[in-house]
């Protein structure tokens, strides 16, 4: 697969739409509350559309999250039902390109028609696509000394909901992964990029270089510090460590088209909350 990392500066950087440039999922679709999820980019004559993830939400149907609703699901159930927004699309249906870790926030792709969802689906397994993700870790000062890659095979646990490193059998998998704030504290921002990515896949391979998200006990991190977890009165959106699906502090900060588009997602409220509790809020500015 292509493994080419970075997008050109000249790329077309595609802004948040207004406020009700949005989709909704009424309860109980994706839980017991309401969602109404911002569209980040568009392009109808290309079928396809992306929505801003939040944590605690699934994106498709997948084995280890069976016990959650899930976004394709929800989709699908609206445009068969003639919800007016979603009909208003003229799609045949809706599709996640991806699967995505129900406590990642961030980018969720999705294609309205069957052709599409194959060429995007085909793009993704071929690496034409680029994933830029960010996430909260402790600060290793061995690990902060240069950038770092991650390339051990990847393999499903035997009995757990997770991804070990596996020579013998594992699937091949390739993260890189930069520091975005200096050594000066506790914790450490951290970017990671990859043009295909697993199941779990940036959260394992952090951890094999020492650099686990915080609060992802899964992967072998601490529970995050009582005194900085809760990130709001919004229950929803709090950091937790009870299940393997809770929110962590990752996030899907940008995704890269072979177009050369590329699609933005802002950060959560609980992200910059955290961020600032741990004076880290000024690495977003650089």
């Amino acid at each position: 697969m292509g493994m080419q990392l970075y997008c050109t500066h000249d790329l077309h950087i595609m802004s948040r739409q207004k406020s009700e440039s949005a989709i909704g999922f009424p309860p109980p679709l994706l839980g017991e509350v309401p969602w109404r999820m911002p569209i980040l980019a568009q392009d109808p004559e290309q079928a396809w559309c992306a929505l801003n993830k939040p944590a605690n939400i699934a994106l498709r149907d997948f084995p280890w999250d069976r016990h959650l609703p899930n976004m394709d699901a929800a989709l699908n159930l609206q445009l068969q039902a003639g919800k007016p927004e979603l009909l208003r699309r003229n799609a045949d249906l809706f599709g996640s390109i991806y699967y995505l870790d129900p406590c990642i926030s961030g980018v969720a792709l999705f294609a309205e028609n069957r052709e599409r969802l194959s060429e995007l689906r085909n793009a993704f397994g071929s690496g034409n696509l680029q994933f830029h993700f960010t996430f909260i870790a402790k600060a290793d000062p061995s690990a902060l000394a240069e950038p770092l890659s991650a390339e051990a095979p990847l393999l499903v646990h035997n009995t757990k909901p997770k991804m070990i490193p596996s020579t013998a059998k594992g699937k091949k998998a390739l993260t890189h992964f930069q520091p975005l704030s200096n050594d000066t504290g506790p914790y450490c921002l951290w970017e990671a990029k990859t043009a295909f990515f697993r199941p779990h896949q940036v959260r394992a391979h952090a951890a094999t270089h020492g650099i686990p998200v915080i609060g992802d006990v899964l992967y072998g991190a601490e529970a995050i510090p009582a005194q900085i977890k809760r990130a709001s009165g919004r229950k929803r959106t709090e950091f937790t460590q009870d299940t393997a699906d809770v929110a962590l502090p990752i996030h899907l900060q940008r995704v890269c088209l072979e177009d050369g588009r590329t699609i933005e997602a802002p950060y959560p409220r609980h992200f910059l909350h955290l961020l600032r509790r741990l004076n880290l809020q000024d690495t977003l500015m650089a």
